[in-house]
């Protein structure tokens, strides 16, 4: 899914939340209602009440039911709220509760009729789909009006000159209506009524559809401005591979050893981070941003050694004392290369990922590396992967001043030293994946 649809789907989500919660009030104003008139507080006929308000309960509270059993219960991956269906759904229901609240109760509640397409106005909805709502409410007010007129709640002004024991009563209530409902009547109650009533709800919904475009504005403004971010983040992205490239060029001209070290080790470690990522132990910290920053990163670990002589680097035979010591500042001057010299090359986190493997990647689990002796969990988690794959690369390769060790003397090695060179866990996951970094040694 691309974040443009992400987005349009986020503002789906939230609209069918919000109106859901709607649905959710509506059943609880019904219920107290319900309660109010069965005390004596309201005074409306008990039977009929106790009929609309559970039906309007029972119709509302349907799409929650759906939401708990879906998300909750049975915790689908994909939410209801997500659904097409579900939009429809609350619509559709909110139409049937307010119509039985008209029907019954009182015909003057047909402003609320206006619910429906204010619920439908927060979605991101054709024009037409708002005429054929428009329509529908339209059409609802005269039906509820009558019905009411037949059936509802006695209303004074409604069924006059009928008292209310008249248009109540069991045996001939249902007749006295029918007796004065003359076509006269009948204009009257449209025009004085009903006629009105369908323009102020007009009214209500032309500003729904001002809401809904209004809506359907700041999400498109939303996207495009998430295009136009997205962008920037991708050509910065690919000035940073471009310069990285670079910079592992400029090393490989120096000592085509390294160069060929760098491509395999960013190898090591995409495999190692692969693995990582789906660990019960890691998922929640490697992020998918998270591992491309260490994978993008990891050609940087030895960019220290720019500044190291090409007499020390090239060196056929084994370092003196001074000369290791020498070797040993690429960390430093690595992390000073990345924080000082490549800062506006990536985006903060990136370059804190590439500080960390570029200082740290010669601790050692014990607290006997360099450059500042670090022990455990306080070496950065992106340069105790890299120690595993620079030191396996170290030992399989050929150099100037050695011949390649076996590959399964060098995976020994790594297994041995866990817990003493290597993060233990990190070595754990090295043993699932061995067959992928004899590949890697082999190309």
């Amino acid at each position: 899914m691309s974040q443009n649809d992400y987005i349009y789907l986020y503002a789906e989500k939230k609209a069918n939340r919000f109106n859901m919660y709607c649905l959710l009030a509506m059943c609880f104003l019904a219920f107290l209602s319900l309660i109010l008139n069965e005390v004596g507080i309201f005074t409306q006929d008990k039977a009929i009440t106790r009929f609309s308000m559970f039906g309007l309960i029972t119709t509302d509270i349907i799409p929650f039911l759906i939401f708990i059993i879906h998300d909750k219960i049975l915790k689908k991956e994909k939410s209801v709220l997500e659904m097409p269906f579900f939009k429809v759904l609350i619509i559709i229901f909110s139409y049937f509760s307010i119509i039985d609240i008209c029907i019954v109760f009182s015909f003057q509640a047909v402003l609320l009729l206006a619910i429906p397409p204010l619920f439908a106005a927060q979605y991101k909805t054709k024009r037409s789909v708002f005429l054929v709502l428009l329509t529908i409410t339209l059409l609802s007010i005269p039906f509820v009006t009558y019905a009411s007129y037949f059936y509802g709640i006695y209303d004074a002004n409604l069924l006059k000159p009928l008292t209310q024991e008249e248009a109540n009563d069991v045996v001939y209530g249902i007749q006295n209506r029918l007796n004065i409902a003359t076509p006269k009547r009948m204009l009257e109650v449209f025009f004085h009524y009903v006629l009105p009533r369908m323009v102020c709800i007009s009214v209500i919904d032309f500003i729904a559809i001002i809401i809904n475009g209004r809506t359907s504005n700041m999400i498109f403004e939303q996207v495009k401005l998430n295009d136009k971010v997205n962008e920037e983040i991708r050509k910065k992205s690919e000035m940073q591979k471009s310069v990285i490239e670079d910079l592992a060029d400029i090393i490989e001209s120096r000592d085509i050893e390294t160069g060929e070290h760098i491509k395999r080790t960013k190898k090591y470690v995409t495999i190692l981070v692969d693995v990582m990522k789906n660990n019960d132990k890691y998922k929640d910290i490697l992020t998918d941003k998270y591992c491309d920053n260490i994978i993008n990163a990891a050609p940087l670990h030895d960019i220290g050694k720019i500044v190291v002589s090409d007499l020390i680097l090239c060196k056929p035979g084994k370092l003196t004392d001074e000369e290791f010591d020498k070797m040993k500042i690429h960390t430093t001057k690595g992390g000073d290369i990345i924080k000082n010299i490549l800062k506006d090359l990536g985006d903060e986190d990136f370059l804190n990922v590439a500080y960390d493997i570029a200082t740290f990647h010669h601790e050692k689990w014990n607290g006997k590396g360099y450059p500042q002796n670090l022990a455990g969990t306080d070496i950065p988690l992106p340069a105790r992967i890299m120690a595993i794959a620079d030191v396996f690369d170290a030992l399989v390769a050929e150099r100037v001043y050695k011949k390649p060790m076996p590959v399964d003397k060098a995976i020994n090695i790594i297994i041995e030293d866990a817990g003493t060179h290597f993060d233990p866990n990190l070595v754990e996951i090295f043993k699932t994946v061995e067959d992928k970094f004899i590949e890697v040694s082999k190309e």
